[in-house]
């Protein structure tokens, strides 16, 4: 397979996101107006996926997750160390 010069790595939606863009002529508004509703990426056209419901973190996790996160970054550091 080859590389296209233009093409880099980028996530899925914001491929998606792009392409929609590109079908209404560069205007955000228009893809948001979108009424091609038939299409298999409409769901997907503002970046983002809207089957997946992100409920809020509470305050709690966000600190359970920010020192696991923390304890993760200094044993990489350690392991990368050694």
């Amino acid at each position: 397979m080859s590389k296209e010069k233009n093409h880099t790595k980028r996530p899925i939606l914001q491929v998606i996101r792009a392409k929609c863009i590109d079908c209404c002529c560069g205007d955000k508004q228009e893809v948001k107006l979108c009424a091609i509703t038939d299409c298999d990426l409409h769901p997907y056209r503002f970046g983002k996926n809207p089957f997946i419901s992100r409920k809020p973190m509470s305050q709690d996790r966000k600190d359970a997750a920010s020192a696991q996160f923390k304890e993760y970054r200094n044993r990489k550091k350690t392991e990368d160390a050694a």
